[in-house]
């Protein structure tokens, strides 16, 4: 990050990965699982939904006559000028005209009749279909009722309603064309027309007269159906829940459209190109709005930063520091970075380093509060006041002797420059030549830039996230911040993970119950990590 000197290290800003524009089948999968409940919430509301329309619906009985279209020949002379079914060059004329026969207000109206019915024929006619069979001389005529027997009676009677229908028609044209035909044989020998075509004719129809219309008969009588055609539990229900899953992942993909924040590890990995040096357990008890110190958060969550303090000492093995200093960040408030700030340092601490943790969020101070401390002087004193960083230091019965505390005794935005004076650089120095370790709380340096100044004397810079709090295009405006200061985080702490099952938390707990490691007072000595 930087020299002892003070000058900044250029670092290059290639840790910044944008998104990747192909991300694969699996975001997808991610944002489904994330939102599970969503999906889960619509499934059971649109199943609800149609269990209640099947209980409250009226139930529908459907029942299926058959007729049969028998075209009438074209070249029979008798039937040329009769109201009869007639062949044609399209085969499907003669089925539809049928079809249309029947759902006609005189044939309703021949139904009602019939079945005493007190219906009008229009109402009728809303209850009935007729359509042509595919590929077939067939009419499938369909009707519904509240009833199987009515839907079975109600298809029957237009059925055989239409044949009566056609042939009340028949008749009586056949009963007009009689007389003309017996005046043309007795015309005959004036006329010259043959008598002999025209006695057939007559013959012909005299038997049409006794008998029903040749084209329609019925083909099949309508049977009583078992089960009502509306509505249908089973397809009701899988209707439901099919509408359910629609319903349930465009609201999963449009949440986290309108609500984009960061949900899983793999979004930092493909946002950044930095580790994740610690995953901190969701804390089951509430904070009510104060950091958590170490006391109260869970064996899981203590582990969890040890497993910080591990890496953090590492990384100052290796650059050979003989302190280090640590500032923490992150992109928005109540991510949790003054927990991490608290618990970072004590845990430092009582492996028996000495720190001191600084508190530079001096907007929303939180420490103090925390830890049931209240300074006589402060960071403020400190860097104005010409007050002695050793005389400033305090102590908590919480953390211990080895933790010295560098607190904010001064809140609101009159001192936003207070981290730009040249004290606050003789502030980190001093810092270093009395502790191991020293962690400056910073406040989100997105929403107030005013710490960041000192990323200039730090070694490190941890950002600390929250899932299902930090918002994706914050913790962006904080890598490109950072960035453009040419500072590169030494990684993320990453709060809300997965609390271990029953067994590891059995394990952290008794880990927690060993002797801790003895702690020495705050000097201006240094012991290695």
């Amino acid at each position: 990050m930087d020299g002892l000197n003070g000058d900044r290290v250029r670092t290059p800003a290639d840790w910044v990965q944008p998104p990747s524009e192909q991300e694969g089948l699996s975001r997808y999968v991610e944002t489904l699982r994330e939102r599970i409940w969503l999906i889960v919430a619509a499934v059971a509301l649109t199943t609800g939904l149609a269990i209640v329309y099947l209980v409250l619906a009226s139930k529908v009985y459907t029942a299926d006559a058959e007729l049969l279209v028998t075209p009438f020949p074209t070249n029979d002379a008798t039937a040329v000028s009769l109201p009869l079914i007639r062949e044609s060059a399209d085969p499907t004329r003669p089925v539809q005209t049928a079809a249309a026969l029947v759902t006609n207000l005189r044939v309703a109206q021949r139904v009602a009749d019939k079945l005493n019915l007190q219906t009008s024929p229009q109402d009728l006619l809303d209850e009935v279909t007729a359509v042509p069979l595919a590929d077939s001389d067939i009419v499938s005529v369909s009707a519904d009722a509240a009833t199987p027997a009515e839907a079975r009676d109600l298809a029957n009677a237009f059925a055989s309603q239409t044949i009566a229908d056609r042939t009340a028609v028949l008749h009586q044209t056949v009963r007009k064309e009689i007389p003309i035909l017996n005046r043309e044989i007795a015309n005959s020998g004036v006329t010259g027309i043959d008598q002999g075509s025209l006695r057939v004719a007559l013959s012909s129809l005299a038997q049409l007269q006794h008998s029903s219309d040749p084209t329609l008969t019925v083909g099949s009588e309508a049977q009583t159906p078992t089960a009502p055609s509306s509505p249908r539990p089973a397809l009701t229900i899988v209707a439901g829940v099919i509408a359910g899953l629609v319903l349930g992942i465009a609201a999963a993909f449009a949440a986290q459209v309108l609500d984009p924040k960061l949900r899983r590890e793999e979004q930092l990995r493909r946002m950044y190109r930095l580790p994740i040096l610690a995953r901190i357990p969701k804390e089951s008890r509430g904070s009510e709005g104060k950091p958590l110190h170490p006391l109260t958060v869970s064996p899981a969550t203590s582990e969890a930063y040890r497993t910080l303090r591990g890496t953090i000492a590492a990384a100052r093995r290796s650059a050979k520091r003989e302190s280090s200093v640590i500032l923490v960040t992150g992109s928005t408030p109540t991510e949790g970075k003054s927990s991490t700030a608290i618990n970072l340092a004590s845990s430092l601490a009582a492996s028996g380093n000495s720190v001191i943790l600084i508190e530079a969020d001096l907007r929303r101070p939180a420490i103090g509060k925390a830890l049931d401390v209240v300074p006589e002087h402060g960071i403020v004193s400190v860097l104005i006041e010409s007050v002695a960083l050793g005389d400033a230091l305090v102590t908590s019965p919480v953390t211990g002797q080895n933790l010295g505390l560098l607190l904010a005794d001064y809140a609101g935005g009159w001192i936003t420059e207070l981290f730009s004076l040249p004290a606050s650089r003789d502030l980190i120095l001093e810092a270093r030549r009395l502790a191991d370790y020293v962690i400056i709380d910073s406040p989100p340096l997105t929403d107030v830039i005013d710490a960041l100044p000192l990323t200039d004397d730090a070694d490190e810079v941890l950002v600390v996230v929250r899932l299902g709090r930090t918002q994706l295009h914050k913790l962006t405006q904080l890598g490109e911040l950072l960035a453009e200061n040419s500072v590169r985080p030494m990684g993320f702490a990453v709060i809300g993970t997965a609390r271990p099952g029953r067994d590891a938390y059995a394990y952290y707990a008794e880990r927690a119950q060993q002797a801790p490691t003895p702690r020495r007072p705050l000097s201006g000595r240094r012991r290695p990590s």
